[in-house]
C-alpha cells in the first residue's frame, strides 16, 4: 500500500529516514529516477542508505511502473520517491488507480536548468516542473509542498494563481 508519493531532489537522505519514514511507518521505498537507476554507484548508495529492516530499490520510470502497481496491491507500507514532479505525470497516465496525492519537498535553484522560479522557500520549479504540476492538477492530483512532517504545509491550490503569474511573465 502506498503511504506517500513524494518529490524531493535529495531522494533518500537524513530527514527522509528519520522523519518521513517514521511518520508514515514506511517499510519499503521505491525510487523512480532514470539517472540514478542507470548509475550503479548512486543506485547502491541509495539502497544502502536504509536500515536492513527496510527494503529500498531504484528504478527507471519504465521499470518502476510495475513496481508501483505491485505496491498498490500489497500490504507493505511504501514510499514512492522521485526527484521532480515530472515522472508523476507519466505514472498517473500509466497507472490510473494511483493515489492522486503528491508531496513536493526540496527542489533547489539549478543553474543549468534554465529559469527557476521560487515556489516556497527552498523549492524552485523549472518551466518543465511547473508544466508537470499544472498537468497533475488538471488530472485531479492534490499537490502540497512540505519539507518534513512537522514543517509548514502549503497547498498548491493556495499559491497556484500567483505562481502561474510568475511563469506568465517570463
Amino acid at each position: 500500500m502506498i503511504q506517500l508519493i513524494r518529490s524531493d531532489e535529495r531522494l533518500i537522505h537524513g530527514q527522509c529516514m528519520t522523519q518521513i519514514v517514521k511518520t508514515y511507518d514506511i517499510q519499503e521505498i521505491i525510487v523512480i529516477d532514470d539517472a540514478t537507476a542507470e548509475n550503479a554507484l548512486l543506485k547502491r548508495i541509495f539502497t544502502m542508505a536504509v536500515p536492513k529492516t527496510m527494503k529500498a530499490a531504484v528504478y527507471t520510470l519504465n521499470e518502476g511502473v510495475d513496481k508501483v502497481k505491485e505496491a498498490l496491491n500489497n500490504a507493505v507500507k511504501t514510499l514512492i520517491l522521485m526527484k521532480t514532479p515530472v515522472p508523476m505525470v507519466e505514472l498517473i497516465q500509466r497507472i490510473p488507480e494511483l493515489n492522486k496525492d503528491l508531496n513536493i519537498a526540496s527542489l533547489s535553484q539549478r543553474k543549468n536548468a534554465g529559469v527557476c522560479v521560487e515556489i516556497v522557500p527552498a523549492t524552485y520549479f523549472t518551466r518543465d516542473e511547473f508544466t508537470a504540476v499544472e498537468q497533475l492538477t488538471e488530472a485531479g492530483v492534490r499537490i502540497w509542498l512540505q519539507m518534513i512532517p512537522n514543517s509548514a504545509r502549503t497547498e498548491w491550490s493556495e499559491i497556484r494563481e500567483r505562481i502561474q503569474q510568475k511563469f506568465n511573465k517570463l
